[in-house]
């Protein structure tokens, strides 16, 4: 395990040693880039931004510039926009985490405040050329869809469209679930809602259908228990007398007519 975790941490570091070269060969060989570059200026900065001595961290990133002047009475403000950033971390495992910051103002920037393309990835992808292209990629679309003045196409936008559905986004400083397991979850609800609404139907229709035990029918085997005690004291009784045996052959009558009635429930 030790030697896999200082295998990531070296190939960060060539990363780390190589990414001036890198993103500047990308940025001169991108047409679609020319005009951030005269207004913002692209920066490279192994160590991060600030100070550059944060073995840890690479950040690639447009500057600033001033797009509006703002007078109020005697004084005035200038107005500037901060470009989008390609921003790299390596954990304490080796592991890096790759993030996308939008362009912005003072006023106006997207509802994340980034997006995380990777987590836990493998520092050996940055030595592969293609993940590194579409990283250029992810951070052009970007800027052009975040920026004041950028001109997304239509492949841009859907292309942001998907890492904002798909990946993780930053929203006031909290890690929100993506919104497609936020979607997978959702129907993942209405199927066991449906299935135990559908199952409740069923068990309901099965209730209603069949016989039920109530206080009637709990009643009526009570009398019909007594009403054949009664007739049998009374056949004994009435063997020799003929109106009480004509009182017996009544309350049979009455026991089968209730036997009936609870067949019936």
């Amino acid at each position: 395990m030790k030697e896999k975790r200082l295998r990531k941490i070296k190939d960060f570091e060539r990363f780390y040693d190589n990414c001036n070269s890198i993103f500047t060969n990308l940025r001169d060989n991108d047409s679609r880039v020319e005009i951030f570059e005269n207004e913002y200026m692209l920066s490279i900065c192994p160590g991060s931004r600030a100070g550059g001595t944060e073995k840890r961290i690479v950040e690639v990133f447009w500057g600033a510039r001033l797009y509006e002047f703002e007078t109020k009475g005697n004084s005035w403000n200038s107005l500037k926009e901060t470009g989008a950033t390609l921003f790299f971390y390596r954990s304490d495992t080796g592991d890096i985490t790759i993030s996308l910051y939008p362009a912005k103002t003072e006023f106006r920037q997207p509802i994340e405040d980034y997006i995380t393309l990777y987590e836990c990835l493998d520092p050996e992808k940055l030595n592969d050329d293609k993940f590194i292209k579409s990283l250029w990629n992810d951070f052009i679309a970007y800027m052009e869809c975040t920026s004041l003045d950028g001109k997304p196409t239509f492949s841009q936008r859907i292309g942001i469209s998907y890492l904002r559905y798909f990946k993780h986004l930053v929203i006031d400083s909290k890690r929100r679930p993506t919104k497609f397991s936020d979607f997978v979850g959702g129907v993942i609800k209405l199927v066991v809602a449906t299935c135990f609404s559908g199952a409740v139907l069923i068990y309901f229709i099965n209730f209603m259908t069949k016989p039920t035990t109530t206080e009637t029918e709990t009643q009526l085997k009570e009398v019909n228990k007594n009403l054949e005690a009664v007739s049998n004291q009374l056949s004994k009784i009435s063997e020799g007398n003929a109106d009480l045996k004509a009182i017996s052959i009544t309350t049979d009558s009455i026991a089968l007519k209730a036997k009936e009635i609870l067949k019936k429930l």
